[in-house]
């Protein structure tokens, strides 16, 4: 996991978004795509059902997996496991108001590049809802967010999955500050742990603070962009999506 501190020169990141250099220059692991579901309580589905390995997020209520020797973990938003199709499926269990994200991964994933992550910072949604947002730019070059509702589908079904074009996990220490910067390329992020500050200048200066479990579209790759802030240490996975599979607005 690429870790950063300290202030970060936003110059690159608008030098990129303007096509000057790679937009892919960091590693990124391959991915065969993501999808999502929602769960009301007492619904209940296939969680997993999947010919591939997979990386399940948890973003909202909280999952119970149980393990060969009888022992239970429960999961909370935040969390992830990874599964491949070996798992029986009645070993793992959605409680409460469940949204999960799941990211299919390659078999051999994460491979001889992993390195141990730092302990979770937490930095709980608590009673919030779930703050699922997208940042677009709008009028007068200004970011703006908007509600991502689409994201999760039809209560109780797996959407559709959506390609990417892989996805990498980054942390950054709580002194990290990006000044005014468009995104690259879109970024679906998911905060595991910390909280992590955007402000952007439409919505007349809006700032939003994506805990754990939460997750921003960041799609604003022209214009003013916006400002990173951090709370504690933030850890984040970052699904990139290409134009053409972004959702509808």
């Amino acid at each position: 996991m690429p870790k950063a501190s300290g202030i970060i020169d936003p110059e690159p990141f608008r030098a990129r978004a303007r096509g000057e250099g790679d937009p892919l220059a960091e590693y990124h692991a391959a991915s065969g795509g993501m999808r999502t579901i929602y769960l009301p309580e007492g619904k209940d589905t296939a969680l997993l059902g999947l010919e591939c390995s997979a990386l399940t997020f948890v973003i909202s209520g909280s999952v119970e997996i149980q393990s060969a020797n009888r022992s239970m973990a429960v999961l909370l938003p935040g969390d992830i496991f990874l599964a491949d199709a070996s798992i029986p499926e009645h070993l793992v269990v959605a409680k409460g108001e469940c949204r999960l994200i799941q990211v299919l991964v390659e078999p051999d994933w994460p491979g001889e590049r992993t390195n141990p992550v730092n302990p979770r910072s937490d930095c709980p949604r608590g009673t919030h809802h779930i703050n699922c947002k997208r940042m677009v730019k709008g009028a007068k070059d200004q970011s703006y967010f908007h509600d991502f509702g689409l994201l999760f589908g039809s209560p109780g079904s797996w959407s559709d999955i959506t390609p990417l074009t892989g996805f990498r996990f980054i942390g950054m220490a709580e002194d990290t500050f990006i000044d005014w910067h468009p995104e690259i390329v879109n970024n679906l992020v998911i905060v595991m742990s910390g909280g992590l500050e955007l402000e952007v200048g439409g919505n007349d200066g809006a700032v939003e603070i994506f805990r754990q479990g939460d997750i921003c579209l960041a799609e604003d790759r022209t214009g003013e962009g916006h400002i990173d802030r951090m709370h504690s240490y933030v850890q984040v996975a970052v699904l990139i999506v290409d134009d053409a599979d972004l959702w509808p607005r």
